[in-house]
């Protein structure tokens, strides 16, 4: 995952491989890190090949931790993957202010 700061104050993270279970607390732990920094953020999910309910539950966490801190996400280059594991959980509702239009 790279990650860097634009001039606008958002964090653009990129987001590549599986978001599994198995990958699940290396990126909960990048992805809260980036959090922290307190900007909205920009990810890229063009590249991820895999995603389970533990990928999902990660993206939920970080969607409510940066509207708690009054921040935002804004998905792009959303793989096929993420959009039918939302589709199939009900989700993109939840997502619909941070999918690409």
């Amino acid at each position: 995952m790279g990650s860097a700061a634009d001039p606008s104050g958002h964090t653009r993270l990129n987001i590549s491989g599986e978001m599994t279970i198995y990958t699940a607390r290396e990126w909960r732990d990048r992805l809260m890190g980036v959090v922290e920094r307190g900007n909205d953020i920009e990810l890229d999910l063009g590249e991820v090949s895999e995603i389970d309910g533990s990928g999902l539950q990660l993206l939920v966490a970080l969607q409510m931790e940066l509207n708690g801190a009054g921040h935002s996400l804004h998905m792009t280059g959303v793989s096929n993957k993420v959009i039918e594991a939302l589709q199939f959980c009900r989700l993109t509702e939840f997502f619909k202010d941070a999918l690409p239009g």
